[in-house]
């Protein structure tokens, strides 16, 4: 989060635009290539959590579709980045550089996700935070020296955090498989369940990676680079909720998927009604004092303080539904009639916007984004 902060700050709009639609075609992508099978691991295994060659047949499984994914859909992002990018009329070389800091953290993501779930399944939360931490806060000091060296830019920036994606998933990959006991093959019958498992909601996981950046890249084809950069500096707002979000997958939902029936129904609530209030709070300080929340941004982006409280409103409704989309997971609440009642609302709110309003501007964009939320809201509370 700090990171993102600082490279809103110190980058110039135009640098900012290259990195931040950059992070975005990474996050769609990465999505698209998971596909969830890293959060199979846990609800499938249960509690059978003491049967470490079960364990490692379910990583096993997850790993090997999460790579044949990567090697189907990577050249089909490669030309839609340079698509994007070629729009913009940036030069070639940034373009390629930029690409090869994509393809390369996609494909290291892969191993850093899909290694954390025995990490956190066992509870071994020192061995999967401390060497995350170590690893980001190099990355923010580095980030730090090529400021005052003048040579933070786009491709030093996005380079860097692929890099560090890159430290990570080797780091999980040998703390992970003490853990665990690796199997010397697939297991067909594995693979065969992890598969049947996400299947239900596949759909809705490939519409759900363009969630928070769809507007960036309708922006990317139909707008600026100004554009760009202030969508893409507003979405730094939904690091703060990521925080949470991490909290719901490391902590949430391990126990929810542990919980006897009877205690199910109040807990589920309980959890919600939590979250709405902190919500609540938080977007009438956006609403009422958005100077505290645009100081983060920097002054180049002063003049979005219209917007900022409509922002965090969209970021509150997509956490309370992502809140409800984990427990639901954790308990193998994956339905195909939840999948279509997602995939059409937002087909319908989506296009209907782009159709009657256009997604031009960053406010467009906001407004777009905050449409759209309602449609997860409401799907998974379905």
């Amino acid at each position: 989060m700090l990171s993102g902060l600082f490279l809103v700050r110190n980058l110039s709009v135009s640098d900012y635009a290259k990195f931040g639609l950059a992070s975005a075609f990474q996050a769609t992508a990465s999505i698209l290539m998971d596909l969830g099978y890293a959060s199979t691991i846990i609800p499938l295994v249960g509690d059978r959590v003491v049967d470490r060659a079960l364990v490692g047949k379910y990583v096993r499984a997850a790993k090997s579709h999460r790579n044949r994914a990567y090697w189907a859909i990577s050249p089909i992002a490669a030309i839609a980045f340079l698509f994007i990018t070629h729009r913009q009329r940036w030069d070639w070389p940034i373009q390629l550089v930029l690409l090869s800091s994509v393809l390369l953290a996609l494909y290291s993501s892969g191993p850093a996700s899909i290694y954390s779930a025995p990490l956190i399944l066992y509870r071994r939360l020192r061995a999967y935070y401390a060497p995350l931490t170590v690893s980001s806060f190099c990355r923010l000091v580095t980030y730090v020296l090529l400021r005052f060296a003048g040579a933070l830019n786009a491709w030093t920036a996005a380079g860097l955090g692929a890099l560090n994606v890159t430290l990570d998933g080797f780091v999980l990959k040998q703390k992970s498989r003490q853990s665990i006991d690796w199997p010397e093959a697939d297991d067909p019958v594995i693979k065969k369940e992890v598969w049947q498992y996400i299947l239900p909601a596949t759909p809705a996981i490939i519409l759900g990676a363009f969630h928070g950046q769809i507007a960036l890249f309708l922006v990317g084809i139909f707008g600026n680079t100004l554009a760009i950069a202030q969508v893409a500096a507003l979405s730094r707002f939904a690091l703060l909720f990521n925080v949470m979000m991490t909290f719901n997958i490391v902590i949430v939902e391990p126990y929810v998927a542990r919980l006897q029936r009877g205690r199910l129904l109040g807990t589920y609530f309980r959890l919600i009604a939590i979250a709405s209030v902190g919500c609540v709070v938080v977007t009438l300080m956006a609403f009422g004092a958005p100077g505290i929340f645009l100081w983060l941004l920097g002054p180049q982006y002063g003049h979005l303080r219209s917007l900022i409280g409509w922002v965090f409103l969209t970021a509150c409704i997509n956490y309370i539904a992502g809140l409800i989309w984990v427990m639901n997971r954790s308990r193998k609440w994956l339905f195909w009639r939840g999948t279509i009642a997602e995939i059409s609302l937002l087909a319908m709110v989506q296009i209907g916007f782009v159709l009657v309003l256009g997604v031009r501007s960053t406010k467009d964009a906001v407004m777009f984004n905050f449409a759209s939320s309602f449609c997860y809201l409401a799907a998974h509370s379905y």
